[in-house]
């Protein structure tokens, strides 16, 4: 295998143009027409959404691309890695990190499966690997998927120094999985993550640096987009002429109270609360 050939250059004429490849993507896409909203509001709103999507996509490729650039590394992107019997009995068997952290098994015995990889990285010179889940981490990921990931990478753990030996890339003395959780709020075992303020000082050379000059070319090249995607959306929503007049009667109670002002609106919303006080005789509300 190759090392990483996604972002070779992270200079930030390279970054604006992948950030502007990804928005391009975005606008180019085919999205459903809501009922609700119209079909320019969906455009917009649906091209937006998979603009934050594929952001993903470019943490991923601008981690591999800091870790390129420092010449350090072997980056091996999208790996399939045996997810072995004898892997998953160890987990079974309720051992702790620390025991296993200190067994190796071998990559190429009998398995149960496959492990698909974000990234596998490799320090040859160190002896070192490290097996990745990459997540956009602005928001959490369900239960019933952080569980079976973190069982996959506990099981990549146990094979991966055999694994990146068999590559070619060993000896491997000392090898490790995690999530990498940018944004730092996707649930994980923060014991098993690396988040956004960690990356640095994991891998031992700058990350951090060039993923938020990524994300800030994204947010330019977005930005730059707008006018023309929500532009339709304002063309066709006029205010009224007459302000209130136009509007639906609500009753002419509710118009009165309204328009007599902001300040006296707001005055009834922050009032100190008013119970309904002691409980009066019919004959007392009679004389009232």
């Amino acid at each position: 295998m190759k090392k990483y050939n996604g972002l070779s250059d992270t200079s930030p004429a390279a970054l604006m143009r992948a950030a502007q490849e990804a928005v391009a993507g975005a606008l180019a896409g085919d999205f459903p027409v809501d009922p609700l909203i119209g079909t320019e509001l969906s455009r917009a709103l649906s091209c937006i959404g998979s603009v934050v999507k594929r952001h993903g996509g470019l943490i991923e490729l601008g981690i591999a691309g800091a870790l390129r650039v420092s010449d350090r590394f072997v980056l091996l992107p999208n790996v399939a890695i045996p997810l072995t019997k004898a892997a998953l009995q160890l987990l079974d068997a309720k051992n702790t990190d620390e025991t296993l952290s200190k067994i190796k098994l071998a990559a190429d015995s009998e398995a149960s499966g496959i492990v698909n990889v974000d990234l596998v990285v490799v320090d040859p010179e160190a002896g070192w690997a490290g097996a990745y889940e990459i997540k956009r981490g602005n928001g959490t990921t369900e239960h019933g998927k952080r569980r079976p990931i973190m069982r996959r990478l506990r099981a990549v753990r146990l094979v991966l120094a055999s694994f990146v030996d068999q590559l070619g890339y060993g000896p491997i003395k000392t090898a490790t999985s995690a999530v990498i959780d940018y944004f730092g709020a996707s649930g994980f075992d923060p014991h098993f993550t690396i988040t956004r303020e960690q990356l640095d000082d994991h891998f031992g050379v700058p990350v951090t640096a060039t993923v938020d000059a990524m994300t800030m070319a994204v947010r330019d090249a977005l930005e730059a987009e707008l006018p023309a995607l929500f532009e339709p959306v304002f063309d066709r929503m006029t205010l009224p002429k007459d302000g209130m007049a136009a509007l639906p009667n609500p009753g002419t109670a509710t118009v009165a109270r309204f328009t007599r002002g902001n300040v006296t609106v707001l005055q009834e919303m922050t009032a100190a609360p008013v119970g309904p006080g002691k409980r009066r005789s019919k004959a007392d509300q009679a004389r009232h």
